[in-house]
């Protein structure tokens, strides 16, 4: 969630210096892609890798959580079996 936070804040900084630099009629363009530039690794990072893949269920390192309701199966989520990958 603080990825995406930073990420929108670095790409609002990013237009904000871009579009401060036409108006005063100043090369402010290698500030604007440096934040563009940490906006972009910040999106990198937020993608979420929590996810469990056909090969984790494979190798055994996810299990089946099923959730009951008056002792019918209502729901089922593959979850990791340690909380690490």
């Amino acid at each position: 969630m603080w990825y995406l936070i930073i990420t929108l804040v670095t790409f609002f900084i990013s237009a904000t210096v871009s579009a401060v630099g036409e108006i005063k009629k100043k090369d402010l363009s290698f500030w604007a892609y440096v934040c563009g530039f940490i906006g972009g690794i910040t999106f990198i990072l937020s993608w979420n890798n929590d996810v469990p893949t056909p090969m984790d269920v494979y190798q055994g390192k996810t299990t089946l959580e099923i959730t009951y309701k008056d002792g019918v199966p209502v729901d089922s989520v593959v979850v990791f079996k340690d909380k690490e990958k």
